[in-house]
Order: structure tokens, then sequence, then C-alpha cells
């Protein structure tokens, strides 16, 4: 996945694809239903080993389904923290440590570099991981692996 100047386009997308979702939620007052082949549908055609996409959900969450056959960029979120919940595979994330070589590629959200001095996290089917604001962090998948996970996040107070 690219990020640098594509960044900003695809969060604006995001943003308003949850805010269809919270209008649909706030209207109906019944929910917001996807279910798991809607999901896997969502992140059935990775580009460069990884494809992420946003979910409908309701006000104040932002959620995003994600496939990775290849590691991720490291990534630190100024303002959001991070719940993931593993569907299906194994990764390691990498949390915490120092991060060199980052760039800036929308508000808030650095992308890139290298991570060291993190704590490795063995990740699989069920396992739920919080990566609070600020925290650099990236997914290493293993060669060959196929990994699914959700990916909520949520404005850090």
């Amino acid at each position: 996945m690219k990020h640098g100047n594509t960044a900003r386009p695809w969060l604006v997308g995001l943003l308003a694809m949850a805010a269809a979702g919270a209008a649909t939620a706030a209207e109906t007052g019944q929910g917001v239903y996807v279910s798991a082949a809607q999901i896997t549908a969502l992140t059935a055609k990775l580009k460069d080993g990884v494809v992420t996409a946003p979910v409908p959900t309701g006000p104040g969450t932002t959620l995003l389904a994600a496939h990775r056959t290849a590691d991720g960029q490291v990534e630190v979120h100024m303002k959001l923290n991070d719940e993931l919940i593993v569907q299906s595979g194994h990764a390691t994330e990498l949390v915490g440590g120092t991060v060199t070589g980052n760039k800036e590629t929308a508000p808030g959200e650095l992308r890139g570099g290298k991570i060291t001095g993190a704590k490795a996290y063995a990740l699989g089917p069920g396992d739920a991981l919080w990566i609070p604001a600020g925290t650099p962090h990236q997914t290493v998948v293993p060669k060959g692996g196929d990994f699914h996970y959700l990916a909520f996040k949520f404005d850090a107070k």
C-alpha cells in the first residue's frame, strides 16, 4: 500500500464511509450489520501484500478490516489508539521502541522507517492487542503467511 500523497484521499474516503455507517445506525436505531463474508470480500484483493478497508460502524468508532501476506510499514498514530483483533493466521506485532527515518503522511500519522527496541507480540486467531496512541508499531508476517485482522481505532483521551 502506498502512503505519502495518497494517504490523505484514503483517509477522507475512510471517514466518509464511517460517517455513512454512523448515519445509518443513528437513523434506524437498529445498528449496523456487516457479515463475515462481506468483511472477507472487502479484503480479498491484495496490492503489494496488503489491503485495508473500512467497515461500516456506529458513531465514534473507526474499524478497518486488514489482510496481509507481507510486512507492514512502521506506523505511529499520534491521536488514535489501535485495538487489533486477529481473525486468522499468525504475525508478530512489534510495539514500542524507537523509530528512525519515518515521515508524516497525514496530520498526526507517521509511516515508514525502522523500529528498534520494540516488544514482539506473537499474534494468532482470537488474540487482541491494544496499542496506545503515539506508540510505534509494525506488523511482521511470516514468509508465506496469510494474516487477517480487525483494527479498531479510537481517539486518545
